[in-house]
C-alpha cells in the first residue's frame, strides 16, 4: 500500500502515470546518479514496486571500463542511490511522513556476477529485507537492510543477474 501522501508528492499525476521518487521529492538534486537537475548524471528515476523499488537504464558506452563492459564504480552507483531511495522510502511510509527522510549508506557489498553491456536496457530493483530499530532511542533513526541488484531483460521474459548488492542505510 502506498503512503497517503503519495498524491500529494505529484508520485501519481492526473493522468495516473507514475514518476520516478527522485523527481516527485528532489527534482533540483545534483547527485551524480539520481539528481534529475545533474547535466551529465546518469538520471536514475526509481518508481515503486511491492516492498521496493525499479528502475530502467540504458547507459552509454562513455561509462565503460573495457570495449562493451560498464565500470564497476558506475554500476555500483546505481546500486547505492537506488538502494538509498528504497531505505528512504520505507522509512518515510513506515512513519507516515510527508517525504524521505535523510538517509546515508552505512555499508554495501557488492558482488559482480557477469559484465553489463552499454547502451542496452538494465531494470534495476530493490526490496527492502528489514527494518531495524535504533536501540538507543533519541539517538537516531532506524537502520534500513536492502538488496538490489541490476539485471539484463532477455528475449524469453528472463531476467540475468548481472550486479548484486546488499547495503544499510541510517
Amino acid at each position: 500500500m502506498l503512503h497517503p501522501a503519495v498524491k500529494e508528492a505529484g508520485i501519481l499525476p492526473e493522468d495516473g502515470e507514475e514518476i520516478a521518487v527522485q523527481v516527485a521529492y528532489t527534482p533540483k538534486s545534483h547527485c551524480f546518479g539520481c539528481g534529475p537537475a545533474h547535466p551529465d548524471g546518469l538520471h536514475l528515476e526509481s518508481k515503486r514496486i511491492e516492498h521496493g523499488l525499479e528502475a530502467r537504464v540504458s547507459l552509454p558506452a562513455k561509462y565503460c571500463a573495457f570495449p562493451g563492459i560498464l565500470n564497476g564504480g558506475i554500476l555500483s552507483t546505481l546500486l547505492d542511490c537506488h538502494g538509498n531511495w528504497t531505505a528512504a522510502i520505507a522509512l518515510m511510509d513506515r512513519s507516515c511522513l510527508p517525504k524521505p527522510p535523510l538517509t546515508l549508506t552505512a555499508s554495501m557489498l557488492v558482488s559482480y556476477k557477469e559484465p553489463s553491456p552499454p547502451d542496452t536496457e538494465l531494470i534495476v530493483r530493490s526490496h527492502v529485507v528489514a527494518v531495524r530499530e535504533n536501540q538507543n532511542p533519541g539517538l537516531g533513526k532506524a537502520a534500513v537492510e536492502v538488496d538490489v541488484a541490476v539485471l539484463l531483460p532477455q528475449a524469453d521474459g528472463s531476467e540475468k543477474l548481472l550486479v548484486q548488492g546488499t547495503a544499510c542505510w541510517t
